[in-house]
């Protein structure tokens, strides 16, 4: 069930009017029928996956608290991880480890007929495991306690607001708020229906009127040239960024209509100065998870710088394949890698501190700026090619021909779609750079009732049009990780 369809918004109702209207203490009942529900709508089968999930990290969260072993409450602790990952492993990678196995025979020339299962992954794998993981890991540490209701700690893991697409929530951060009695706050839900119709306008306004142009240039490589590769890049270098971004501001805004607060996931990400800064801003809830569980554990930088950098290359080529089971996304992970391996080592040669790093401002920092913005864009690149010959053509090709007007005949681009793009680029930048500095959406309340009520009215108008005669309209990009 999308959040940008007409079943979502009846869906949404009744568990706003149900969830507001009951008791405190029988809430908890609704929110889990209401994510049953949600996730039973996407398919039915789905639903045995996240049960086996829930209750193996359920139970084992219990184990390791009841067990005062240190041995054996580690040998729980990684018995329930790898379970907790297993799932998520035959549904996602499976196929991937099988056509590479056999591709390596066959360079090998050893014959290795290529096979694939027929496997549907279920929606939202790769976060909810991710959650469950992270939930077995902290009770480990002594960060949270066991969840001995069963009940509440589901509703953690299959939260329907971010089952889908994150954010990646901390049972520390989240579990806490079920039991926390809510009273019904306006200001609140207004601001949550206000995130609620950001996300839609930045999925169906921006992110899906570029799906047309740069999908024609991805899915028929070969038969493209020149620079329409360097303006299909940029354009899906803000698809991507309205595509995720607008589902966490939708996901956040539900759930804080429900009385809940979950982790913010960007933060203009495009106006960071590097690409440590440009992490520390995109999908916030993944890198977070991937320092505390994975870059930490390795080591970290508490050790030499030899091995700092192995360890932060580790950590981004794992996240490039919690992305898919691709070599483009393992490539994409390593290129983000190197280049905050690269930027640490500069930065230890000039002696820039952290310190004097948030103190440059003017040409410096735009320089800074728009030299991350170029890296991460040209990285995109690798992230949306359909292969990695597809990626390597592209780089090869990208510039041998400067022809502005040629690029957009191969794109079928009018004037007014490259119009109607930039502008929605430019007027996008606009808004994160006020919006670093001051939260629009609450600077609102200071805006004249009816002119506020107009731009509410307006801003549904144009979503719901463009929502309706938009063919060219896909489901989040997050969906398929």
């Amino acid at each position: 069930m999308l959040f940008s369809t007409a079943a979502f918004a009846v869906f949404m109702t009744v568990v706003f009017l149900v969830y507001w209207l009951i008791p405190h203490k029988y809430r908890w009942i609704a929110i889990l029928c209401a994510n049953a529900w949600f996730y039973i709508c996407y398919d039915v089968r789905y639903l045995a996956v996240i049960l086996v999930t829930m209750v193996a990290s359920y139970i084992c969260g219990i184990r390791i608290e009841g067990q005062e072993d240190i041995k054996k409450k580690k040998t729980i602790m990684i018995t329930g991880v790898i379970v907790t990952l297993s799932l998520l492993l035959v549904f996602k990678y499976l196929n991937f480890a099988l056509y590479t196995f056999a591709k390596v025979l066959n360079v090998l020339s050893i014959p290795m007929q290529e096979t694939t299962l027929k496997l549907i992954m279920p929606v939202g794998i790769s976060f909810y495991t991710f959650m469950a993981v992270g939930y077995i890991a902290d009770v480990y540490k002594g960060k949270v306690k066991a969840e001995r209701h069963f009940g509440k700690y589901a509703i953690f893991v299959s939260f329907f607001p971010n089952i889908s697409s994150g954010p990646i929530e901390r049972a520390g951060h989240f579990i806490p708020q079920i039991d926390r009695e809510k009273t019904f706050d306006y200001d609140s839900v207004v601001y949550g229906a206000r995130l609620l119709l950001l996300g839609l306008i930045k999925k169906i306004v921006i992110a899906d009127m570029m799906t047309k142009y740069v999908d024609e240039v991805f899915n028929k490589v070969p038969e493209h040239y020149g620079i329409c590769f360097a303006w299909a890049t940029l354009l899906y270098t803000f698809q991507i960024y309205c595509d995720f971004s607008g589902y966490s501001d939708m996901a956040v805004g539900v759930a804080r209509m429900l009385g809940f607060d979950l982790i913010s996931n960007f933060r203009q990400p495009y106006l960071a100065g590097s690409i440590k800064e440009f992490w520390g801003r995109w999908h916030i809830s993944l890198s977070t998870w991937f320092r505390d569980y994975v870059y930490i554990p390795l080591g970290g930088n508490r050790c030499s710088k030899v091995r700092r950098d192995i360890n932060l290359l580790i950590t981004f080529l794992c996240s490039g394949l919690w992305h898919g089971a691709s070599w483009t996304f393992v490539l994409w992970g390593g290129i983000h890698g190197v280049c905050q391996i690269i930027e640490n080592r500069i930065k230890e040669a000039v002696g820039l501190t952290r310190e004097k790093e948030k103190a440059l401002k003017g040409p410096v920092k735009l320089l800074l700026t728009l030299l991350t913005f170029c890296i991460v864009s040209y990285a995109w690149m690798f992230f949306r090619a359909n292969s990695i010959s597809e990626a390597l053509y592209v780089v090869r090709s990208m510039f041998t021909d400067f022809s502005l007007k040629g690029a957009m005949a191969q794109m079928t681009m009018s004037g007014k779609s490259v119009v109607k793009t930039t502008g929605a680029i430019l007027l996008l930048m606009i808004y994160d750079h006020f919006n670093e500095k001051k939260d629009l959406l609450k600077e609102m309340n200071r805006l004249n009732p009816v002119f506020r009520f107009a731009v509410y009215v307006v801003s549904a108008i144009v979503v719901i049009a463009l929502k309706v005669n938009n063919s060219y309209a896909q489901e989040f990009i997050y969906f398929k990780f």
